[in-house]
């Protein structure tokens, strides 16, 4: 019976590595989280429209984030590469989310994936997480976005480009109302590479 028990183990573990990841980096979730939220940009194989709801805002420069499609995958991306006069000394743009309710579910945690082409090789070139809770869609300067834990740096010696990279689980329980969460591309254009955001997710 132990013999048993250990050869259906170790089939076990074996089928959750070969089948744990799609071809476009879907993460995947223990079975007891329900998905309230989830976005993966797969309009991107089509146009480079952002999904309904979503807005790219330049806060420096005219660089705007857009949906961006490869080998079937949809995702977000920016690339802030310029050698332009008239580019900015440091590009900053956004991209907002559509408005998410806080008051519908319980326990919410925010998660999606990130990864950099090989052209990203300045720690002065990132991408940060924000969360507004009073942004309406038009008042984004007098908007408070507050920067959460999560930091994509690049390079990281770790992380290889065009691979994809796990945020973990973030924190949302504490929200009530509606909040929007953003990613901000910060770079000095004639340093800077592209960032991809995809496999975007609120579960509870």
């Amino acid at each position: 019976m132990i013999t048993r028990i250990k050869l259906i183990a170790l089939f076990v573990i074996v089928g959750s590595i070969f089948s744990s990841c799609t071809k476009d980096s879907d993460v995947a979730y223990p079975t007891l989280k329900n998905v309230y939220f989830a976005e993966n940009f797969d309009g991107g194989l089509t146009s480079p429209a952002l999904p309904t709801g979503w807005t790219a805002y330049a806060q420096t420069g005219t660089t705007l984030w857009s949906s961006g499609a490869y080998g079937g995958d949809g995702y977000a991306q920016l690339n802030g590469y310029s050698t332009l006069s008239s580019a900015p000394a440091q590009l900053n743009s956004w991209l907002i989310s559509p408005a998410i309710d806080m008051d519908t579910v319980d326990g919410e945690q925010l998660s999606f994936q990130t990864c950099h082409s090989k052209y990203v090789n300045t720690t002065t070139n990132v991408i940060e997480l924000y969360i507004a809770t009073n942004y309406t869609g038009s008042n984004f300067s007098t908007a408070n976005w507050t920067k959460t834990k999560y930091i994509t740096t690049l390079p990281d010696p770790q992380t290889k480009a065009y691979v994809y990279v796990n945020s973990g689980a973030i924190d949302l329980s504490k929200y009530t109302g509606t909040i929007r969460f953003a990613f901000k591309y910060i770079g000095v254009p004639s340093l800077s590479g592209t960032y991809q955001v995809d496999n975007v997710r609120i579960v509870y």
